[in-house]
């Protein structure tokens, strides 16, 4: 067995997962090239190495999905194919220096629309690369131009990233055909369909993960809704 577990070091200080999901994904990335993809071991074996059973398996494996650190393509007929995500800054904001190099700190600041529209083309260019195949190409102008919007509009880039990869999953699951898959415009344009597919979490865990905690699911359904937490925890 290789000594080595390729992952993206922003898994390991996200506190939103759990130490199962972590050591589902550590086993994955024992099978990686070095680009964090080729892996087709199967679930019984990766599982094994997990120490965890193969419903658990695939249960933290479609929560990695939702949080943007994992992709799944399904190959009927044979071991669906692993990927790690190794983009850990679309999974929030940059870390901060605390104490930056001498080169950092006397580099000229850009102006603030500079770094912002790099921004948005950095997340454009990552969009459009896990995007769902359709027959004719988004034109990046076109496509930056309603991530730059979106963005404008208070969306996070770990969002919109989420947004469009469990969407991925959701046509490969579906077996979509790429002519009925929905359009990038329009699904990152002004009536907000991405929405639709954010990963809603009360207190840093989604309602799968709360129930599976032990939790009644009717209590995170409640704190979702806005209702006063010692009140639910109480009830």
């Amino acid at each position: 067995m290789p000594n080595l577990s390729i992952i993206p070091a922003s898994a390991v200080m996200d506190r939103d997962l759990t130490p199962t999901q972590l050591r589902v994904l550590c086993a994955i990335g024992i099978h990686t090239d070095k680009l964090g993809g080729n892996v087709w071991a199967s679930v019984r074996t990766m599982a094994g190495e997990a120490g965890v059973a193969e419903r658990t398996f695939q249960a933290a494996c479609a929560a990695l999905v939702e949080r943007g650190y994992l992709r799944i393509t399904d190959r009927p007929g044979r071991t669906n194919l692993y990927q790690v995500v190794l983009e850990p800054t679309l999974h929030g904001p940059p870390q901060q220096l605390v104490h930056p190099t001498p080169a950092i700190a006397d580099a000229p600041k850009r102006p603030q629309g500079t770094t912002q529209h790099n921004e948005a083309r950095e997340v454009t260019a990552s969009l459009l690369e896990i995007y769902p195949e359709r027959p004719e190409e988004v034109p990046f102008a076109a496509a930056l131009k309603v991530v730059t919007a979106a963005l404008k509009g208070g969306a996070e880039s770990s969002q919109l990233w989420q947004a469009a990869s469990r969407y991925h999953t959701h046509c490969q699951i579906n077996r979509t055909e790429p002519q009925y898959v929905k359009s990038f415009l329009r699904f990152f344009g002004p009536d907000g369909f991405w929405k639709s597919y954010q990963v809603q979490t009360v207190h840093g865990r989604t309602r799968a993960e709360w129930v599976a905690s032990g939790q009644d699911g009717t209590k995170w359904d409640r704190l979702l809704a806005g209702e006063p937490y010692e009140e639910v925890m109480a009830g």
